[in-house]
């Protein structure tokens, strides 16, 4: 029986598992400082982060247990100079990052010997009618879906763990 482990690439994106006889969880990405605090927007302090690869690891230990199969989906990000479909310019710190993010989280998957799989946004997004929807419409549907998940998903800033659970969710509905 595989697991679906539904992941939203990035310094704050989260992993969920959807499994057979498994209840339903979602965990941050674990990340860790990454140098010495710099000046950022502002003039105000920045901490530099990464995801922490040793730390990711030990939680897919934890979501998949000894025994299980499991199949990673996680959503296709590139980096793009115009950023997202022209809406919102990404910086090339913030796209190198989140494709740092998604090599780590990659190799860690490799290393973990699960499967893994890429969906475009548009194309899990489709399934829940969300195609240019905002964020929040993200949360409304993981909550629908996963009630005894809401607490998990009580802030507006908790849409990453409410995609990645319609990533996983999407996985499950098309690739089991």
């Amino acid at each position: 029986m595989t697991i679906i482990l539904g992941i939203d690439t990035g310094l704050t994106g989260a992993i969920s598992r959807l499994g057979p006889g498994l209840a339903p969880e979602i965990a941050d990405i674990p990340t860790m400082d990454d140098g010495e605090p710099r000046p950022g927007k502002g003039g105000r302090m920045f901490q530099p982060r990464r995801i922490d690869a040793w730390a990711l690891l030990q939680l897919l230990r934890h979501l998949v247990p000894a025994g299980h199969e499991a199949l990673a989906v996680m959503e296709d990000v590139k980096a793009r100079p115009m950023g997202n479909a022209e809406r919102h310019f990404n910086s090339f710190h913030s796209q190198n990052s989140l494709v740092m993010s998604r090599g780590i989280i990659q190799a860690v998957l490799d290393i973990a010997r699960f499967r893994s799989q890429v969906v475009q946004p548009q194309t899990w997004k489709a399934l829940y009618g969300l195609g240019g929807a905002d964020k929040a419409d993200s949360l409304a549907k993981a909550r629908a879906l996963y009630p005894a998940l809401s607490s998990n998903l009580a802030r507006v800033k908790d849409h990453n763990r409410a995609e990645s659970l319609l990533i996983g969710h999407w996985g499950k509905a098309r690739l089991l």
